[in-house]
């Protein structure tokens, strides 16, 4: 199919503005009340005007926008049509995460998938996990197999340890349990499938990063607001590359006197520990070579066993250097061989 799916969407909107901040749109009844909002059509047009004015902020700065539908349902009859009004304004370019946190099968996760889709435009959802497969899958095959859900998988709550984190049989927890799951089902159907995990968390997001996978999506809420750890949380989840995760934050950001450097900085801040883990791998990564390889290497040239140049090997390939490990003939340079490979094993992290 042509069609993009979620995930390619996100990763290319990530790169364009290098940034792994998701902007939440949250219209609290207490941060749209004020003396001149009376009606219920001032409440939606407070509503509108509030997630317009975030968006246009913090646009250069995130990397997808989180609207939650409980705010938009709570402002009655109009709130879904002032929802999709709000969603009209974000760039087409620029995914768009219905925080719903459906969980239902059948038909009736048809309708729900229907309406965030077909109404609303989302591109993705978040769903609870907890009734299986058939209750994921209406919302991420078919004719939806374009769009991505995150799962309910460790939640930022102090009562996500009530069911989430409770030990099943065989040892694992069910978080980890989910977090597994999505990686088999996004495996066995082709769907986009992310994992949301508190960043108050920072062993549960180790866990569910080694659980899921290099490539899966965390979305991390908790960051401000709960107080969650922005540091320790994107040492703990992001994958090897530095990416992968994504941290909402919506409170942080409209309550802040300038929205848009709120956003910048959060943005500026998420890359730095980046940039710093980024650094931190690749200087104990081993990229630099160590003196018995150097040694090894050197040896190799003087004796003519490694050539640099152009050869055509027995396969017919071309290769830009020639090693005939052949030429390793006297005591001397067997010797030399073994003390080489007894570096390089007693070098290895494995050990």
């Amino acid at each position: 199919s042509n069609m993009t799916s979620f995930f390619a969407k996100l990763e290319a909107r990530v790169n364009e503005v290098d940034s792994l901040l998701c902007v939440g749109l949250d219209p609290h009844s207490k941060e749209i009340s004020s003396d001149d909002v009376k009606t219920p059509e001032d409440k939606c047009a407070a509503a509108f005007t509030f997630c317009k004015t975030i968006i246009d902020a913090t646009l250069p700065y995130a990397a997808c926008y989180k609207p939650n539908a409980a705010f938009f349902e709570a402002l009655g009859a109009q709130g879904e049509a002032t929802l999709e009004r709000v969603l009209k304004e974000i760039p087409s370019n620029v995914p768009i995460l219905l925080d719903v946190k459906r969980g239902d099968i059948g038909s009736t996760a048809a309708a729900y998938a229907e309406a965030c889709y077909e109404h609303l435009k989302a591109d993705a959802v978040t769903l609870s996990p907890l009734m299986g497969w058939d209750s994921v899958s209406p919302f991420v095959t078919e004719s939806y197999a374009d769009k991505g859900a995150f799962l309910l998988c460790k939640t930022s709550n102090p009562g996500s340890n009530d069911i989430l984190a409770l030990n099943l049989a065989n040892g694992e927890t069910l978080y980890e349990r989910i977090a597994k799951l999505a990686q088999d089902w996004s495996t066995s159907s082709g769907a986009s499938l992310g994992l949301v995990v508190g960043a108050t968390d920072s062993v549960a997001l180790a866990n569910v990063r080694k659980a899921a996978g290099e490539k899966a999506w965390i979305l991390a809420p908790g960051v401000g607001a709960q107080g969650g750890d922005l540091e320790a949380a994107l040492r703990a989840g992001m994958n090897s590359a530095g990416t992968a995760m994504l941290i909402p934050v919506s409170r942080g950001i409209s309550r802040a006197e300038d929205r848009a450097a709120a956003a910048k900085e959060l943005r500026d801040k998420i890359n730095e520990t980046r940039n710093k883990l980024k650094s931190e791998e690749s200087s104990s990564s081993g990229d630099a070579i160590q003196p018995y390889q150097k040694e090894f290497l050197e040896f190799s040239l003087s004796e003519g066993v490694l050539k640099f140049g152009s050869f055509v090997l027995k396969s017919g390939r071309t290769s830009p250097y020639f090693f005939n490990a052949g030429l390793f003939a006297t005591g001397a340079a067997l010797d030399k061989l073994g003390r080489s490979y007894a570096s390089a094993i007693m070098a290895a992290p494995q050990l």
